[in-house]
């Protein structure tokens, strides 16, 4: 037991002497120790990768609708310069936005100002539209690395090796590629970790606040991006069963139902139906629709059993392989398989995270088939990352020799690099190429050259 504990704290030791001569060779080891200054870094690093385009389809029925909301007061986008677009549904011989309404809610908040200033919504490089993603997006990415920072205090490791956690949580996976632009997946993903964090804190503490915040925040993720709502009942379900945290069920419910029973009321008000709009093949058939192939919708149709086996496949290990834009993947969810397996202070919570992740995936494989659309590796998967790389903090039990050093070490390089990539453009340009990494290089290079 004793050599075992030894040779683990050495491994330990040896990993995080790596990532801090990177830390140290980029002098930032210091500010991942310092909140205030790691709080500095990310608000220039913020400011520096936010991509103020409306680059698709996506971007533009987002807009739309926050346009409408500030300089018509109406859901319907008919009046927007973004109205073009393709994600839009016609209902009630007027044009909606086929989003989930509050990311444009929250959008219109910061457009309001904007909007009296004289600073207006339109297509190419545009002020107001870096403004809202860096007040939505990037704010919410900041406050959940700090989250993830809050908790990594519930676990054994210790402060001294905060620094490297937190490059990896912050640049190494696609989470960082997705703040770069307006998209519900960020806000879904940097949701989750928070939530996750106040759980674990109402777990610690046994406090029902920390509950209904944790509760908040999962409504939210579940509101802005549908199936993440899975881990909403996952975890739900753990302060049900979990005797410490029983008495902040209600708590916790009643905060989620808040920004979900927003979306009900709004999603009601438009098409007279709780019902998500994209399910709904009836609403996108209109004059000009680009969607008179179902197959290219998703959520309107359901997969045979074996193109459900062969496009899982392609989705995780294809050329936009989600495991192969995210290699440390390979790491961390064994180590989420091996504490979900396992009588260790996570096992529940790492079932959950397993499970959620398992049906979230599963919901895409069986009712769609389009990868995505346009976008670097598989956009829908982008929430699950917060709380995979939350395993992190145990990566240690891996690392048992100086091949499985190295090649954690050289998974770290490769990730950020490819997230560093993504952040050129999330929404991959396959005119380039039909490879998304090689697509950005491309699109790199035709900046530089």
């Amino acid at each position: 037991m004793v050599h075992e504990e030894v040779r683990d704290q050495g491994c330990h030791l040896a990993v995080q002497i790596q990532i801090t001569i990177l830390l140290q060779s980029l002098n930032m080891k210091s500010i991942f120790e310092s909140p205030r200054l790691l709080l500095l870094l990310l608000i220039v690093v913020s400011l520096i990768t936010v991509n103020p385009r409306v680059n698709g389809w996506n971007e533009a029925s987002r807009m739309a609708l926050t346009q409408s909301l500030v300089e018509h007061q109406s859901f319907i986008i008919d009046e927007s310069v973004f109205v073009n677009g393709g994600d839009k549904v016609f209902i009630n011989e007027h044009f909606y936005s086929d989003k989930p309404v509050l990311p444009s809610l929250l959008a219109a908040v910061i457009y309001t100002p904007l909007y009296t200033l004289g600073l207006k919504l339109d297509y190419g490089w545009n002020l107001s539209y870096y403004f809202i993603i860096f007040f939505t997006i990037k704010v919410f990415w900041i406050a959940s690395i700090f989250a993830f920072r809050r908790a990594l205090t519930f676990t054994a490791v210790e402060a001294s090796n905060y620094p490297w956690l937190l490059f990896i949580y912050a640049f190494s996976s696609l989470a960082f590629t997705w703040s770069t632009s307006f998209n519900n997946h960020s806000l879904a993903a940097s949701s989750m970790m928070i939530a996750f964090m106040f759980y674990l804190k109402a777990k610690s503490s046994q406090g029902d606040v920390s509950l209904f915040w944790a509760g908040l925040f999962f409504g939210f993720a579940a509101a802005v991006d549908i199936p993440t709502g899975v881990f909403l009942i996952g975890f739900g379900l753990l302060t049900f069963i979990n005797f410490k945290l029983y008495s902040g069920n209600v708590k916790y419910w009643i905060a989620a139902f808040l920004p979900i029973g927003s979306h009900l009321i709004i999603n009601y008000s438009i098409s007279g139906s709780l019902l998500p709009v994209q399910i709904f093949y009836e609403y996108f058939i209109y004059e000009g629709s680009p969607w008179d192939d179902t197959a290219l919708l998703s959520g309107v149709g359901s997969n045979s059993i074996l193109f459900t086996f062969k496009y899982a496949l392609s989705c995780l290990l294809g050329v936009k392989g989600f495991l192969w834009y995210n290699p440390l993947l390979f790491v961390f969810t064994g180590l989420l398989i091996q504490n979900a397996r396992t009588m260790q202070a996570f096992q529940r919570e790492s079932q959950v995270i397993l499970i959620a992740t398992l049906v979230l995936m599963s919901y895409y494989f069986i009712f769609s088939s389009n990868y995505g659309g346009w976008s670097f590796s598989i956009r829908w998967f982008v929430p699950c990352l917060p709380l995979i790389f939350f395993y992190s903090f145990d990566v240690t039990k891996v690392l048992r020799s100086d091949w499985s050093r190295f090649g954690f070490y050289g998974l770290v390089i490769v990730s950020t690099f490819i997230a560093f990539v993504g952040a050129i453009n999330p929404w991959s340009n396959q005119l380039q190429h039909q490879i998304p990494l090689i697509a950005n290089l491309k699109q790199i290079t035709g900046f530089l050259f």
